[in-house]
């Protein structure tokens, strides 16, 4: 498959999960793929995510050689850059997120145009701010989601 740029990339966010997601992969992904979706509008950027495996090493005296662990894995946050639009259903949808102080998730899907690609992803909005304030600069909204699980990417036919 090409390469290809991330023109045509959407991204959305669904209703707060009124529960943790299931541990078994398939079944998350089938409960994530089955909610309804609102699409966040004006986005220009979406940062990096995805899973960082922390390291954990161990020193044995007799053998003089460290040993690397895998340890927990955290898929980070990524920073939403938005062209602000107060009436946008998907950056409302935000902004309620961001004022939710409930320990459930949001699901979040990004969609890639050219391969059918599909990444699910379950965070919290942990900020929300206005940016770009300038004479020629576009008005921008600043958002940042906390992902709280793994990523499940998913290639659609």
């Amino acid at each position: 498959m090409p390469i290809n740029t991330g023109a045509q990339t959407r991204i959305y966010i669904g209703p707060r999960l009124n529960a943790d997601l299931p541990a078994d992969h398939a079944a998350a992904v089938t409960l994530l793929s089955a909610l309804t979706y609102v699409e966040i509008g004006f986005v220009e950027s979406i940062g990096d995510y995805g899973d960082t495996i922390n390291d954990v090493s161990f020193a044995a005296l007799a053998s003089g050689r460290a040993q690397h662990l895998k340890g927990l894995a955290d898929a980070g946050s990524s920073e939403l850059s938005i062209g602000f639009d107060a009436g946008d259903a998907g950056q409302l949808k935000l902004v309620e997120a961001f004022l939710d102080r409930s320990r459930y998730d949001y699901p979040i899907k990004v969609v890639y145009v050219d391969d059918g690609g599909i990444d699910y992803f379950a965070a919290k909005v942990m900020s929300n701010k206005k940016t770009g304030i300038s004479v020629e600069g576009v008005l921008k909204r600043t958002v940042t989601l906390g992902i709280n699980s793994e990523v499940y990417e998913v290639i659609e036919p």
